[in-house]
């Protein structure tokens, strides 16, 4: 009796030093593939491929297009109606996923400076003038929203009132119809008329349009209108043809 005990205790002390011994390697071969310097042949990657064949695959969700406003009238099929930039929306897209602003923002204090680089946002550019932080622009507790001078929010669908705050004469030439690009009907009673938003035209981080190369100029085709100078010279020769004697005929002096 007390042999069996102690064969089955030496037995499951056995089974359970293997157990450990398999998880630590485990845990020594994950740590080994995840160092930059460690050696891969294409032994250990087949099996790293084979591994990862048999993991659960996450679905990947297409990125949503965020909504673009109405520009122009249905019945202008006539006219290129498509703004100089699309609207973009403050949603995060990570790897097929997209993600509300919050879902991450509510983890983190906002900051007026940040002691360290960001890992997300790298590719923003921001050249605004004296707005060279996000809460100039950002509400601070509510990352899906922009804010206003009293602290308030600004909705994402009200950016030209973000853009009203330090552009105030610009604002109102572009509710005047003087800046930026309307479609539609001038005249109000006749019909709808659409406006472009602001950064529908300009880049919200970068407003500054980039130097443009310029179009080649137009070429008449020779039948066209002549031009001011081409004119003046054709009467000219029209002028001296007639008033020149035939040929073999010599030219009559003018009277004195």
């Amino acid at each position: 009796m007390m042999l069996s005990h102690t064969f089955a205790a030496r037995t499951r002390r056995a089974m359970l030093m293997g157990l450990m011994g398999a998880v630590v390697g485990g845990l020594v071969r994950v740590r080994g593939a995840g160092e930059a310097g460690a050696p891969r042949t294409n032994a250990s990657l087949a099996t790293l491929a084979s591994q990862s064949a048999t993991l659960p695959r996450l679905p990947v969700v297409a990125r949503p297009a965020a909504p673009q406003p109405a520009v122009g009238l249905a019945t202008d099929t006539h006219l290129d109606k498509t703004p100089p930039r699309k609207t973009k929306s403050l949603d995060l897209i990570k790897n097929g996923w997209t993600y509300n602003c919050m879902e991450c923002h509510q983890l983190l204090p906002a900051r007026w400076q940040y002691d360290r680089p960001l890992n997300e946002h790298q590719d923003i550019n921001l050249e605004h003038g004296n707005n060279r932080f996000c809460l100039n622009c950002h509400h601070a507790t509510n990352r899906n929203a922009f804010v206003d001078y009293d602290g308030s929010e600004i909705a994402q669908a009200d950016v030209v009132l973000l853009c009203a705050k330090c552009h105030g004469t610009t604002y109102r030439d572009w509710k005047a119809g003087v800046h930026g690009r309307a479609n539609g009907f001038w005249n109000a009673d006749l019909g709808d008329k659409t406006k472009l938003r602001c950064i529908q035209c300009h880049d919200p981080h970068h407003p500054k349009f980039q130097a443009m190369k310029p179009l080649p100029p137009l070429r008449y085709p020779a039948r066209a209108v002549q031009g001011d100078g081409d004119a003046a010279q054709s009467h000219t020769t029209e002028a001296n043809s007639s008033n020149s004697p035939p040929a073999g005929v010599a030219a009559k002096p003018h009277a004195p």
